[in-house]
């Protein structure tokens, strides 16, 4: 069950990064967050790559409001130059029942946000993924007990299967691992400026 969150996530952006927040009509974010691209060249040859970067970035938020995230952070900058990428959502839950407690699935962990359970699995690789097919790699989440609820930061790692790139996999799961360790949690409605290296998003 989803719940409003009273925290909002406070995180150390990488460049390139931004913190979006997630809802039922996600145009009017996506519109702003591209509105620069659009002048970036002549009407005609740039409108089509700010629709498709639009499209494409309306349809991630639109499926992480369906998992019931109430933001998202992940990387919009200079395009990846391997395939291979990430983002992480962040969603309020209740426990349903009883008082939350951490669970048990995963390593403790102490982050700045206080003690948490982090979780990284490994995906299985689909038979039969062709040689540049991009699939879901990793997954790594972080759990919070906060009030009567949880606060859960999950992210997911997905790209070219092929191992030469599993470097790229191990060192995108460092950089979760460090901007989650390193999160803390306001007050929701207290978001700042999100290109700055630190951001209230």
């Amino acid at each position: 069950m989803t719940v409003i969150p009273t925290l909002s996530p406070r995180l150390i952006l990488p460049p390139g990064w931004q913190y979006l927040p997630v809802a039922a009509d996600n145009a009017p974010t996506v519109h702003r967050t591209f509105a620069s691209v659009r002048t970036l060249g002549p009407r005609d040859s740039i409108t089509p790559f700010a629709r498709e970067l639009e499209r494409a970035l309306q349809a991630q938020l639109d499926e992480a409001f369906r998992a019931g995230a109430f933001a998202v952070a992940l990387p919009l900058g200079r395009p990846w130059e391997v395939p291979v990428s990430t983002s992480i959502a962040f969603s309020a839950v209740s426990p349903g029942t009883g008082a939350p407690s951490l669970p048990t699935v995963g390593e403790p962990v102490d982050t700045d946000a206080g003690a948490a359970r982090r979780h990284i699995v490994d995906a299985v690789i689909p038979d039969g993924a062709a040689p540049g097919e991009l699939v879901l790699l990793r997954t790594l989440d972080y759990t919070w007990v906060h009030g009567e609820g949880y606060l859960v930061a999950f992210a997911s790692i997905t790209g070219d299967a092929d191992p030469d790139y599993a470097p790229v996999t191990d060192a995108l799961t460092l950089l979760l691992t460090t901007m989650l360790d390193a999160v803390t949690f306001d007050p929701a409605g207290t978001h700042t400026d999100t290109d700055r290296p630190e951001a209230r998003p």
